[in-house]
């Protein structure tokens, strides 16, 4: 059964059907008869019971590759990504047919997040380090606080109905790739990469904020902060589209944070010459 925007109005900020709609069918996807506590709270036990599970899934599967042999370790990484790439019409499929909106730009992938499942199972096949440093250092760390501080939309569902699982599963997902090729030996954190990382960022984000301004998208939150997280803080604080210049200094804080420790840890020869290896002990 197919619901779309019309068969919905809201009342109170939940989603009501109008028609005569078999309850047990919906239950796993609307909320609109979902107790109170049933549904997903932002820090409630739920949200921590799926960050906590998604931490030790991620270790698992680092933990996994670095016992397997390089081939194996590989075919296992692509099988992840490639996963994700189909999740992604999973995702669009329960969307169209279950969420509040199914508009056509709610499917273009230019959220990086969204983004990860078209670049990741490309660069799964490749040995693209510019673009590997930037999935480790922004990639990375988005998907990390889109778990810990997700959209306040999350409320409106099943604590364990399909809107969170899809959510977490997917940045998961997300994280653990580029995880797993750090912990494989495949990706290298380079440090010397910092500046460029930052300039392909800010050019894509020029980009999508053009595209948000034409299309009155919010792509990337470029338009407007998203509901429920810091971004809407600094928002209240400085404004619309003041609350972009803690973002930005944010972003490049955190970029390079993922990059310091890796500065420290390698040895200096391997830092200066990145296509040796470094010497074996």
């Amino acid at each position: 059964m197919v619901i779309h925007i019309s068969n919905l109005s809201l009342d109170n900020s939940f989603p009501v059907a109008h028609d005569d709609i078999m309850e047990k069918e919906l239950h796993w996807f609307l909320s609109y008869r979902i107790p109170e506590e049933q549904r997903f709270a932002i820090f409630g036990s739920d949200h921590f019971i799926y960050m906590i599970g998604g931490l030790l899934l991620i270790i698992g599967m680092s933990i996994l590759v670095r016992k397997l042999n390089e081939k194996q370790a590989m075919i296992f990484i692509r099988s992840c990504a490639l996963f994700l790439f189909a999740f992604y019409f999973v995702r669009a499929y329960l969307w169209y047919n279950y969420h509040w909106s199914s508009h056509i730009l709610d499917f273009v992938p230019l959220h990086l997040c969204i983004l990860s499942g078209f670049l990741l199972p490309v660069l799964v096949f490749m040995e693209n380090k510019l673009l590997w440093n930037l999935t480790y250092s922004i990639l990375l760390p988005g998907a990390v606080v889109a778990i810990i501080t997700p959209e306040n939309t999350l409320n409106f569902y099943h604590a364990y109905g399909w809107m969170p699982m899809v959510y977490y599963i997917w940045h998961i997902l997300v994280i653990a790739i580029p995880v797993m090729q750090v912990a494989s030996g495949k990706l290298r954190p380079d440090i010397r990469l910092f500046p460029k990382v930052i300039l392909v960022l800010a050019g894509y984000a020029g980009l999508v904020y053009i595209f948000n301004k034409r299309m009155d998208t919010n792509f990337l939150y470029l338009n407007n902060a998203a509901r429920g997280t810091p971004l809407e803080a600094f928002q209240d604080w400085l404004g619309n589209p003041g609350y972009l210049l803690p973002l930005v200094a944010l972003v490049i804080l955190i970029c390079f944070l993922m990059f310091l420790p890796w500065y420290f840890l390698t040895p200096k020869t391997y830092v200066d010459t990145p296509s040796e290896k470094p010497p074996s002990d």
